[in-house]
């Protein structure tokens, strides 16, 4: 069940409010113990239209009345008294508000991992290549984070590439379709090995329904490697800032020559001759500190070539990094504007044409939040979220055949590796990634953003070993992003937003 009172708020008032600012909580979360049991988790945040409790047994969000919500305050902290408890029995008699049952912190499909590893793989990427023509200034591979991953000029036998395939193949009879990946570097400096790659996949694995991804920097286009992505029906990712000044500033040959010329000259002719192969063509933008995040809006808006087609945006990854990576106010200034555009266009007070296609994917982020309130409730053996299922969803193999969760850890560190294509998965490294919430059990236990906590084993990752250090540094950025969420959430059914109508198109483009 959603509790949620409609009120009369200001609209433009409050998608105008710092987002720091828009969040009013009101005290630091605690746990006793409380007869046997934890003590009630719950975690009470106000909007200026009206007051909320978000309980985490059950993964809801309440709308309760001002005499509520300072009784759950006192909840919140451990000090309630009989009177809040009476006043707060509504609650407890529909299943809210009631104590925590968690008693251990363990992942449920850790008994599972070794059948979804024999045979529910749906996917494998390999690492062509560590080289690249190019020396984009904040690349992972650029020497900015330690010795854990830089260029080389080492690549992907073709041999190991057919044993990459021959293992999810071997590994996937309960999954119809296969999704193989190329990556790098540059893929595409290997191009001869993946047509080669794709060539034995179709002769040797007729039956299998396969989709080919690629991930690219975009300056490798010549008509004869787009004529075989095309004709293959690749799904195509090109990394590409957007506007002239940031693309050639960032991402530049080694020579300092700007990209962006080259780029946009591929992708047009992409578009001119190959329309249909055009759709599968997608974005991402890195927006580094000190970029003008409005231009880069402005160029994925109204750019002929490239506006039709999806789009996102990332920031400089942190982990790892040797330095310390600071965006500016103007930054975090813009970004807010743009959300308050999407928001006041969700609810009919501003033209959805003229909000950034960048913000999509958050907003789609919100309606799957939004669906999944209230269809969980924490049992007495759970994890935190945020850990994949490592190997099974989107495992990652590099040129030397060493296997990783995926292609956003460092492969360099001992820690994250689960395997080898020779020799299969390494089974306790991968128990330990999946319950990687025992190392920080007593804070996990305690914590209101048990269910929608995020944070990705990556995270722990402090010089080739798990931490728990490590990974109670990025909590707070993970609860205060939850948080907004269902500050977001709050406002849009507050100026009685449909979700169940107007979603629809956000999920899709996630």
């Amino acid at each position: 069940m959603f509790f949620i009172e409609i009120v009369d708020t200001t609209v433009l008032t409050m998608a105008l409010l710092p987002r720091k600012l828009a969040i009013q909580t009101a005290c630091e979360e605690t746990m006793t113990e409380r007869g046997g049991y934890m003590a009630v988790i719950i975690k009470t945040f106000s909007t200026p239209g009206g007051k909320y409790v978000y309980d985490r047994e059950t993964h809801s969000l309440l709308a309760v009345s001002n005499e509520e919500f300072d009784a759950c305050q006192r909840v919140e902290s451990n000090t309630a008294n009989n009177d809040d408890w009476k006043l707060l029995q509504r609650y407890r008699d529909q299943g809210y508000l009631k104590e925590s049952c968690l008693n251990e912190i363990i992942h449920p499909d850790t008994k599972y991992m070794p059948f979804y590893l024999q045979s529910g793989m749906s996917s494998i990427v390999m690492q062509v290549t560590q080289n690249c023509n190019l020396r984009c200034s904040y690349c992972a591979y650029g020497g900015g984070y330690g010795t854990q991953r830089t260029h080389s000029n080492k690549t992907m036998s073709l041999e190991l590439m057919k044993k990459c395939v021959d293992f999810v193949m071997a590994r996937s009879r309960d999954v119809n379709l296969i999704s193989i990946g190329f990556y790098g570097g540059e893929p595409l400096m290997e191009i001869g090995k993946i047509k080669d790659c794709v060539a034995y996949i179709k002769d040797s694995y007729r039956g299998r329904e396969v989709i080919y991804t690629l991930t690219t920097n975009g300056t490798f286009f010549s008509d004869d490697t787009i004529s075989f992505l095309a004709e293959n029906n690749f799904n195509t990712l090109i990394s590409f800032d957007g506007p002239r000044e940031w693309q050639d500033k960032n991402r530049v040959y080694p020579d300092g020559r700007g990209t962006f010329d080259d780029i946009l000259k591929n992708v047009k002719r992409i578009k001119d001759c190959y329309p249909q192969y055009y759709n599968n063509i997608s974005f991402t933008t890195v927006v580094a500190p000190g970029t003008d995040f409005s231009c880069v809006n402005e160029f994925y808006s109204s750019d002929d070539i490239v506006a039709g087609n999806l789009a996102n945006f990332n920031t400089v990854r942190e982990s790892g990094a040797d330095k310390s990576i600071v965006y500016d106010d103007f930054y975090h200034a813009t970004h807010n504007y743009q959300t308050m555009k999407h928001l006041l266009a969700a609810i009919g007070l501003y033209d959805s044409a003229k909000t950034s296609k960048l913000f999509e994917r958050d907003m789609g982020m919100i309606a799957r939040l939004y669906s999944k309130l209230s269809k969980s409730e924490i049992q007495e053996k759970a994890h935190p979220g945020g850990p994949c299922l490592p190997g099974s969803m989107r495992p990652f193999v590099d040129v030397d055949g060493r296997i990783f969760p995926c292609e956003r850890v460092m492969e360099g560190t001992e820690a994250m590796q689960i395997g080898h294509i020779d020799t299969g998965f390494i089974m306790e490294k991968i128990d330990a990634m999946l319950n990687v919430g025992k190392l920080t059990e007593a804070e996990c236990m305690a914590c209101w953003n048990f269910i929608e906590c995020g944070l990705c084993v990556a995270a722990c990752d402090d010089n080739g070993q798990l931490s728990g250090k490590e990974r109670l540094k990025y909590c707070n950025g993970v609860k205060n992003n939850f948080i907004y969420s269902l500050f977001t959430i709050c406002l849009l059914l507050e100026n009685e937003y449909d979700f169940e109508k107007y979603s629809k198109e956000y999920l899709r483009n996630l």
